[in-house]
């Protein structure tokens, strides 16, 4: 079935087109075709297969359980189909490869790319597909082989997979400006009882601090919940809440706002950053060199852990 469908990859782009839409009319306009040259193709599809793909009606069209079926496929090799012109696109302009790479937001808002930069001008011919998302997606995403490699924060579930040292970071308490000008360190215990902001999600940042102040017997109170490191600043410089950031990170926000960032002194304010590998990574692989480049930065370069 998908050996006869990649035969005619414009009739599958005007099938979904027409599927996404419901109006024959409007994917023929997207695909740059007549509609009577549209309709033909669809009804071509529909005799290649030997089944009806469409309800047709005078408010549009209408997918069958068949069409329904097929829809899900198509967008399967089309995307695959994309994917192959990409790479190849890659090796006409004289890259030689993609290695893609999930990252969580702790390590490319402070490290990641000075480390990439760092690779990139050694190995110009290859491409980075980068994506940001939290670490269990991560290791979802690595373990599922739609990334090569992905950046976590220690401590999350690897489902098996190996992993490598990256860098560390510290966290540290957000105030509003005055409030811990004072203090160098500071424990969380000491404000753990005080509103706070935090990121939306189930964040390694947002689980730890649940769970610490589980184990004091106090439940966390998240004031208010946002998206990013920058409205977690925000919001904190509005008197909302403290908050809870690696420092580096926040001492890069507070420059411009009015906020104090002090350590925490809490051992588990020292959080390892790991790299996880695909079991599809092979040795020698471009994306096991960009691994091995950045298990560089580690306090234990090269160490290699298996889930």
């Amino acid at each position: 079935m998908e050996a006869a469908m990649l035969q005619d990859l414009v009739s599958l782009r005007l099938f979904v087109r027409a599927a996404e839409s419901g109006k024959l009319g409007e994917a023929a306009r997207q695909g740059n075709l007549a509609i009577a040259a549209a309709s033909r193709r669809i009804a071509l599809l529909e005799a290649q297969f030997g089944v009806r793909l469409f309800d047709r009606s005078r408010s549009g069209l209408t997918l069958t359980p068949a069409g329904s079926a097929l829809l899900v496929t198509a967008r399967t090799l089309l995307e695959q189909a994309r994917a192959i012109d990409d790479e190849m696109a890659d090796f006409a302009g004289g890259m030689r490869g993609v290695v893609r790479l999930h990252t969580n937001p702790s390590a490319i808002i402070q490290f990641l790319p000075a480390d990439l930069a760092s690779f990139a001008a050694t190995r110009p011919d290859v491409r980075i597909d980068l994506e940001e998302n939290m670490s269990a997606a991560i290791v979802e995403a690595v373990a599922a082989n739609r990334a090569d490699l992905g950046i976590i924060i220690g401590g999350t579930a690897r489902r098996g997979l190996a992993t490598m040292g990256y860098r560390q970071d510290t966290l540290a308490l957000l105030s509003p400006r005055g409030m811990y000008s004072d203090r160098q360190t500071i424990e969380f215990a000491e404000v753990q009882d005080r509103d706070f902001v935090g990121l939306v999600g189930s964040t390694a940042l947002t689980r730890t601090m649940l769970a610490e102040a589980a184990k004091a017997d106090r439940a966390l109170r998240l004031r208010v919940q946002v998206q990013s490191f920058d409205g977690v600043c925000r919001m904190v410089e509005s008197g909302f809440g403290l908050g809870v950031l690696p420092e580096k990170a926040a001492r890069a926000f507070a420059r411009s706002m009015a906020l104090d960032v002090v350590p925490l002194s809490d051992p588990w304010a020292t959080r390892q950053m790991e790299i996880c590998i695909s079991p599809s990574v092979r040795p020698g692989s471009l994306a096991r060199v960009l691994a091995e480049h950045l298990s560089g930065f580690a306090e234990a370069p090269g160490e290699v852990f298996e889930g």
